[in-house]
């Protein structure tokens, strides 16, 4: 995993495979239409936590990745930026954005409330089968995490709140939850798995039981205490990231208040 701080790594340095879609994925999109590919590949990429904080955003390395023309992803750049999952940065680029301490508690805050909304819903609605796949895709998160498999957890942890959030029939709710997935998944990557949870007190155990009972309202608990568990040990990578802008800021206005007396 990076070090805090090293906020320059272009996505050529990515790993080849970073934004192979499934075959899946690849049906919600039309074979013909580059920009939609081109903007579901990358969208997808940023809430599975395939891009790191600061990560600049590279036009041609992205397009030979992806297999399609600069244009359609510069497109699909620029729609993600209208939606805060990237800012412009120099040369014509794009970057992931570094969010300040402030956005990350206040889209920490929101999850709860929309998340918790989703599974309390998702309770009434989840098949038996669905709980099954949820039991099993847990057991392979658990085991990624002890192999230290970094994108595997991170693609298996979003694949599996959604699967719950889509249970739901609540489409306007899912909607805006992807947005605000947008914006954290990539902090996901500062997770160091140093303070793991163990396969029995991981928070997902208490989703799952509620989910099997049909309990919504332990159901909206245990996913509210998913996310400030995981927001625990991510807000302190967070500060750490913003530390140096924040000092940066010190000491330029210690400079201003220096040069006016």
């Amino acid at each position: 995993m990076r070090k805090d701080g090293s906020l320059a790594a272009d996505a050529s340095a990515a790993s080849a495979n970073l934004l192979m879609p499934r075959d899946m994925d690849r049906l919600h999109v039309g074979r013909d239409n580059l920009h939609a590919r081109a903007y579901f590949q990358l969208r997808k990429a940023l809430m599975a936590g395939r891009f790191r904080p600061g990560q600049r955003l590279l036009l041609k390395p992205l397009a030979q990745e992806l297999g399609v023309s600069v244009t359609p992803v510069r497109e699909a750049l620029l729609r993600l930026a209208s939606e805060r999952g990237l800012v412009p940065h120099q040369s014509r680029t794009m970057m992931v954005p570094v969010l300040s301490v402030a956005r990350f508690r206040e889209i920490r805050d929101i999850r709860i409330e929309l998340e918790g909304r989703a599974a309390e819903a998702a309770a009434n609605n989840i098949s038996s089968q669905s709980v099954s796949a949820l039991e099993k895709m847990h057991e392979q998160l658990m085991l990624a995490r002890r192999r230290r498999d970094v994108q595997t957890v991170l693609s298996i942890n979003e694949e599996f709140h959604f699967r719950i959030y889509r249970s739901s029939d609540l489409p306007v709710v899912c909607g805006l939850i992807e947005n605000l997935w947008v914006q954290m998944g990539p902090l996901l990557t500062l997770n160091d798995f140093s303070e793991s949870a163990t396969a029995k007190d991981h928070p997902h155990r208490s989703i799952l039981a509620s989910l099997a009972a049909r309990d919504g309202a332990g159901a909206r608990l245990a996913l509210a205490n998913d996310i400030l568990w995981a927001s625990k040990y991510l807000e302190k990578a967070v500060i750490r990231l913003n530390q140096p802008i924040d000092d940066n800021k010190k000491k330029q206005r210690s400079a201003s208040t220096a040069g006016a007396n």
